[in-house]
């Protein structure tokens, strides 16, 4: 039997007989995978902290019929403070559920999987709005994707010298004021703090892209474009992190 080792984070768990478990696992080196955890859910199981969603860990598996079999699981990291914080877990339901879209099964997934734990570790950090993570995760994850907006000038007619700047999201990318007067409703005005945000979160490495901040004016302007431009590109609007509002 050929044990396998990778790195992953528990997206998804649901209660299979008395005492087992199905993962759903996003890892660097499979990708999207299920993994059949036997005996998890028994009290006392040293396995049952690393199965639970949000933990990060280091797994060694074994090929079954149709899903991985669990052979043991070591925590790399928890994320307690999520699981601890209702707000915190609605956004994290956020980034999990794009992050289960993005990755397609048995492929490798590096770059996604690293995205979401640097979204994961930022949510933990109290001096980061997550209004904005999520949107940063967003805009990063479908760049990773393949639908990078253009945002070096103009779309349409190619000028780098724009005074006011509009979002196409029929072009998927910047136009000036004077494309913008033939460019239909499917645009949004940009601010310039918006625009620099745009620009940075594509330039970024993974490592830095959560290292801005964003004034209330500006973060409602980015996350309008991000929401739009990341629902139009993946033909479905994420809201799981919405209902907080309706708690407010």
């Amino acid at each position: 039997m050929a044990y396998i080792k990778t790195r992953g984070v528990v997206v998804r768990e649901v209660a299979a007989g008395d005492y087992d478990k199905i993962l759903t696992v996003l890892s660097d080196e499979l990708g999207k995978i299920s993994v059949s955890a036997r005996g998890v859910r028994r009290s006392g199981n040293r396995f049952s902290a690393g199965t639970q969603v949000l933990s990060y860990c280091e797994w060694v598996l074994y090929q079954g019929k149709n899903t991985y079999i669990l052979n043991s699981c070591e925590i790399i990291h928890p994320f307690y403070e999520i699981r601890q914080d209702l707000t915190l877990l609605a956004y994290a339901a956020h980034l999990l559920e794009m992050a289960q879209d993005a990755i397609l099964e048995n492929q490798p997934a590096r770059d996604p999987l690293t995205l979401l734990l640097h979204g994961l570790h930022a949510l933990t950090n109290k001096n980061k709005n997550p209004e904005l993570i999520i949107r940063v995760f967003s805009l990063k994850l479908v760049q990773i994707m393949g639908f990078t907006p253009y945002l070096m000038g103009c779309c349409k007619c190619g000028t780098k010298e724009i005074d006011e700047i509009y979002f196409s999201f029929e072009h998927c990318g910047f136009i000036c004021e004077s494309c913008h007067n033939n460019a239909g409703d499917d645009v949004l005005r940009i601010e310039p703090g918006t625009a620099r945000a745009l620009i940075y979160v594509i330039c970024a490495e993974i490592r830095e892209v959560f290292g801005f901040e964003l004034s209330e004016e500006a973060l409602r302007n980015f996350s309008e474009t991000v929401d739009k431009y990341c629902g139009d590109r993946l033909e479905k609007k994420y809201c799981r992190h919405l209902f907080l509002k309706e708690l407010q």
